[in-house]
């Protein structure tokens, strides 16, 4: 696996994409979704809103600055950053990435649509993770808010658990047909909009990992 992680910095842009799609074909086939871990069918009848009453301080600081930033309402931010915030424990994960992604994803989009056919909140190629969808309905729950960050985060996680940093996960996430200079840009942008996620969290919360509430 490292020769494969080695060439996909070194080999020739039609070689390099071969071996990225090889890797990735890989990776997705151990992604799973289960009954204990998530809620199946019932996630596409909870409605996208919460109140900020549910929220603790720092979830309440990072709602503040995702909306400072991309506009969007507070209903559904609040339980998009009780979703994150869940989903990064369970997976270990810093919530600020996961929002970090999110934002240089989609722009907090629901319904963003790539020229590369990625959906959704964090981008998942709806033909490679067809089969991720079956437990919620369908490919159609991709544009479902919550679906689409359960997968993208177990992506996302695999990605960082097979290349072993942050940085290198980051890369895999977004590889493809992307070149490696926008790969390396991606990674920064994400990076940077995590620390900007962070700076915005009160300093109790900042100098511990948040948690969920």
């Amino acid at each position: 696996m490292a020769l494969i992680l080695c060439m996909l910095a070194l080999a020739r842009p039609e070689v390099r994409t071969l071996t990225v799609q090889s890797v990735q074909g890989w990776l997705f086939t151990r992604l799973q979704i289960t009954e204990v871990e998530d809620e199946q069918q019932q996630i596409l009848l909870r409605s996208f809103a919460a109140s900020a009453t549910d929220l603790n301080p720092a979830q309440m600081a990072l709602v503040q600055a995702v909306r400072s930033k991309y506009k969007i309402a507070p209903e559904p931010t609040n339980a998009l950053m009780l979703e994150v915030f869940d989903l990064a424990d369970r997976a270990s994960i810093d919530p600020t990435l996961i929002l970090a992604v999110i934002g240089v994803e989609s722009n907090f989009n629901p319904f963003a649509n790539s020229s590369s056919g990625a959906k959704g909140l964090m981008q998942v190629l709806q033909e490679v993770h067809s089969e991720q969808f079956t437990p919620y309905g369908g490919v159609m729950a991709i544009f479902d808010p919550k679906t689409n960050l359960r997968i993208g985060v177990k992506i996302l996680k695999e990605c960082i658990k097979l290349t072993g940093s942050i940085e290198e996960g980051l890369r895999l996430y977004k590889a493809g047909e992307e070149s490696v200079s926008l790969e390396t840009e991606y990674v920064s942008r994400v990076l940077v909009e995590q620390e900007r996620l962070k700076q915005a969290l009160p300093k109790v919360a900042a100098d511990a990992k948040p948690n969920s509430k």
